[in-house]
């Protein structure tokens, strides 16, 4: 393997790393594997071939495609200095991974590099916080990214709405209109309808790319190319993973042996995935991951029909904070976890730790070492812990934390959901358990021709039925 590759860490999910009870893979078991593996990538070879995993070939987009966004990016960032993104779920996610992990967890306090907008990602439309949002905006220094494939997704639609009207009346029609781009279907939608109304510039999100695997697509490129992140190498890390996520071999393609560690351990009640870079700055990367594994492998129902009700709840967490609020749990509480560590090889920046107290042993040891030898023991040692206790543990190491090495993770998590989705027999591409909840808020909120949900809804709803 390259040097400068991300590697899949097994070794706390092995027997060896296990202590030998049954618990952890043995190499026999992931030989035995293999055959079902074979299965699953014959299958993801013709969905490919088919043009159903639009996500795979998003890393090898040339410069016709990537052209649109850059001059997009360029356009607004002469005259703008923040981006909003309206948008909701995968609309959202990526791109707030990303600017997180390149940008900083503190980002927002300091001031952005010469050429980059203040990146904002606005998506929950409770009126509290996107009306702060609003009131502190400078609308002649903002633009406004609206993402929604269907043009119809409340959420984000009723954001537009209001920002559109608020535009009008601060800076008059043809200033607002400047200030608006919408990421959307190449030819269909509420919003390509719009835009052949008014003149704003429309992004194509491809039809075979759903929402939560459209980060490399024009719904985070756009948003993260005004940021300043460079693209090209993103996608060129992308694409190296993508070629090893396409080899058929357990042992040789990281995406296969994540998703047959994780559906082992999850047939064996481990049913809570719990992603935990010791990262600040991957805090959003797990939060990212938390909505790809969710929506894709919690399902009702088989390929074949067969009722199932599985899924493996993700939990994102951060060390090593979160050893201070929730490794307790993870230590002693239920067996039902697996923990995906990611570390970093190269923080980028370290702090040396003084040699101060030195008459104080519990304080001394510190002086000398570093933050990042300080963090990476930690990650060490807290795996080391769970296993001594039987509990298992993975770990993507990255060698250092830029775009090249978060396209390769984004692209490995990716394909590792969908060979899960083929391990697990269900369709991981579909999300059936939330359109019921979007069909009731139609019905509350009055939509044409959704006169029946609004009864249905009537008759479920106990809001205030109930209360002390």
């Amino acid at each position: 393997m390259a040097e400068d590759m991300v590697r899949l860490d097994y070794g706390y999910c092995t027997s060896e790393g296990l202590g030998g009870d049954g618990a952890g893979v043995t190499p026999e078991l992931l030989q035995a594997r293999q055959q079902r593996i074979d299965q699953v990538h014959q299958r993801i070879a013709q969905q490919r071939k088919q043009g159903e995993l639009g996500f795979f070939e998003l890393p090898y987009q040339d410069d016709d495609k990537l052209q649109p966004i850059r001059e997009q990016a360029e356009r607004l960032g002469s005259f703008c200095d923040t981006l909003v993104v309206l948008g909701i779920g995968g609309s959202a996610l990526g791109a707030t991974a990303v600017d997180m992990a390149l940008a900083g967890f503190w980002r927002h306090a300091f001031e952005r590099k010469v050429g980059a907008m203040r990146l904002l990602v606005a998506d929950n439309p409770e009126p509290r916080s996107f009306g702060q949002l609003l009131e502190n905006l400078d609308l002649k220094r903002t633009a406004f990214n609206v993402i929604s494939k269907s043009g119809t997704t409340a959420e984000t639609m009723s954001q537009f709405m209001v920002v559109k009207e608020l535009l009008s009346l601060a800076l008059g029609p043809d200033e607002a209109l400047k200030r608006l781009v919408f990421t959307t279907d190449p030819s269909s939608g509420n919003l390509r309808l719009l835009a052949g109304r008014e003149p704003i510039p429309c992004l194509d999100v491809p039809p075979n790319v759903g929402g939560r695997f459209s980060v490399l697509s024009a719904v985070g490129l756009l948003p993260l190319a005004c940021a300043g992140h460079d693209l090209d190498a993103l996608l060129a890390g992308a694409r190296d993973m993508a070629e090893r996520c396409s080899l058929p071999g357990i042992l040789e393609n990281p995406a296969y042996l994540f998703a047959t560690l994780a559906v082992h351990f999850m047939n064996r009640g481990r049913n809570i995935l719990v992603m935990m870079p010791y990262c600040s700055d991957l805090f959003g990367l797990a939060q990212w991951f938390a909505q790809l594994w969710a929506e894709s492998l919690g399902k009702a129902h088989t390929l074949d029909g067969e009722l199932v009700n599985l899924g493996q709840t993700p939990v994102a967490a951060v060390g090593t904070t979160d050893q201070h609020s929730q490794v307790q749990l993870y230590m002693e509480g239920p067996l039902d976890k697996l923990v995906c560590f990611v570390t970093l090889d190269d923080y980028g920046n370290d702090l040396e730790i003084p040699r101060l107290y030195q008459d104080i042993d519990s304080l001394s040891y510190l002086g000398g070492h570093t933050m990042a030898e300080l963090t990476q023991a930690e990650a060490r040692a807290t795996a080391a812990a769970l296993a001594s206790q039987g509990r298992p543990s993975l770990a993507l190491r990255m060698p250092r934390l830029d775009e090249y090495h978060l396209g390769q993770v984004l692209m490995l998590l990716e394909a590792a959901t969908v060979a899960a989705g083929g391990l697990l027999k269900i369709n991981p591409l579909d999300q059936p358990g939330v359109e019921l909840g979007k069909v009731l808020t139609y019905g509350l909120m009055g939509r044409k021709g959704f006169e029946e949900q609004a009864r249905r809804m009537e008759a479920l709803d106990l809001s205030g039925k109930y209360q002390l």
